[in-house]
């Protein structure tokens, strides 16, 4: 592979966090898709490259994937960042059996024709564990390992790993990890998994090493938001009525809705859940929590110290993306395509630990028809090789 052009495609690009993190690390994109109109403008008009806004069912049809690799050619990685909603801790949590719990599937269709030299995947941890951030290398490795897979997540888990480990004809190595975004430059308490591909015969194992990320230096979220040029477009803040003015008001940083107890401005009655972010202030000196891209009253982020929701420009500010980053549509399309974005700044270390990875490589290894899982210490992967050492993928530049 030439190292000094990396090609990639995309699918499920959204607005292009992924995408933009990668440009950062010196990848080159050819071509996304998404099937979200506002996000493919997005995208296309920020990344400068072919887009298609088109179902994911039809972009994945052979005859479509060869039309593409005609029009633009073979690509060396793909990223894609399956939608998350059935596996979200918001929401039903379907699962396999939701709208798109499978669709990681459609990726498995594009590794299968085009068989790029690696892929890197992204989705919320609770994809991998029954319980809300825990997760960790080591302790997948075992229980998956040991056999015990005794919920969902774990089987759901297991499967998604076992299907990219044997896409196309030569198979990858598959290693996963609990990525933690606020120890990588990003200003917001971010949890994912991410799940990065290695085809099995041009990459060397010897090569991937992990080390942990440095946790010092975390961006406080005033920091984060300090600053922002007059120019930099979606700054417009959000009409509030008077009784949640009120509420922010009776609200310190920090706190959440609940704060307020029985006063006449919290929220009546008792909920289901009683969500930690509903109507919470950011805290100054710490990271944001986590940005979303959907939800109803009281899930916008709001300041920590203004009576108000934060803009899109703000949000996209946890999200790094940078001032210029224009998208389109309107406000809650843009919120929707800001919260449902990977972070720019994490998905630029991804990429340079990818990079890093590609230019160590420096023996093949021998495609084998049987992939395996082996679980040793601190890891987990899958692979089509037998004879499996220690592994890490380090995250750091």
């Amino acid at each position: 592979m030439n190292m000094k052009k990396i090609i990639l495609g995309e699918l499920f690009c959204g607005a292009g966090g992924f995408a933009e993190g990668a440009s950062q690390a010196g990848f080159e994109h050819i071509w996304g898709s998404d099937n979200h109109a506002d996000s493919c403008i997005s995208f296309e008009k920020n990344q400068k490259c072919a887009t298609y806004c088109i179902d994911v069912n039809k972009f994945t049809r052979r005859k479509h994937l060869e039309e593409i690799k005609q029009r633009h050619g073979k690509i060396n990685g793909l990223l894609f960042g399956f939608p998350c909603n059935d596996f979200s801790l918001v929401g039903k949590r379907k699962k396999m059996k939701g709208e798109y719990g499978g669709l990681y599937r459609y990726a498995c269709k594009v590794l299968d024709y085009f068989e790029p030299e690696f892929f890197v995947a992204e989705n919320v941890t609770s994809l991998g564990k029954k319980f809300n951030y825990k997760i960790s290398r080591q302790f997948l490795a075992k229980e998956i390992f040991k056999g015990r897979l005794d919920n969902d997540n774990y089987r759901n888990f297991k499967k998604i790993m076992s299907d990219l480990a044997s896409c196309s004809k030569y198979g990858y190595r598959v290693y996963a990890d609990n990525f933690k975004f606020e120890e990588y430059g990003v200003p917001q308490r971010r949890r994912r998994i991410i799940l990065v591909g290695f085809r099995n015969d041009v990459f060397n194992k010897k090569n991937v090493s992990y080390q942990k990320p440095n946790k010092e230096d975390l961006i406080a979220c005033e920091k984060a938001l300090k600053k922002i040029p007059k120019w930099a477009k979606h700054q417009e803040k959000t009409n509030h009525a008077e009784q949640v003015i009120r509420r922010l008001r009776k609200t310190p940083e920090g706190k959440n809705v609940w704060y307020l107890g029985d006063d006449e401005d919290g929220l009546p009655g008792v909920t289901k859940a009683r969500m930690s972010h509903i109507y919470k202030r950011l805290k100054r000196n710490e990271p944001s929590y986590t940005v979303t891209g959907s939800g109803g009253g009281g899930t916008h982020v709001y300041h920590y110290e203004e009576n108000r929701a934060l803009t899109n420009r703000e949000r996209a500010r946890l999200q790094t993306f940078p001032d210029h980053y224009e998208f389109y549509g309107g406000k809650e399309s843009i919120r929707r395509q800001i919260g449902m974005a990977v972070p720019a700044a994490g998905a630029k270390k991804i990429m340079i630990a990818v990079k890093k990875a590609l230019e160590k490589r420096e023996e093949k290894i021998s495609y084998h028809h049987e992939w395996m899982i082996k679980a040793k210490d601190k890891d987990l992967y899958f692979t089509g090789k037998e004879d499996v050492s220690q592994s890490s993928f380090s995250f750091e530049e």
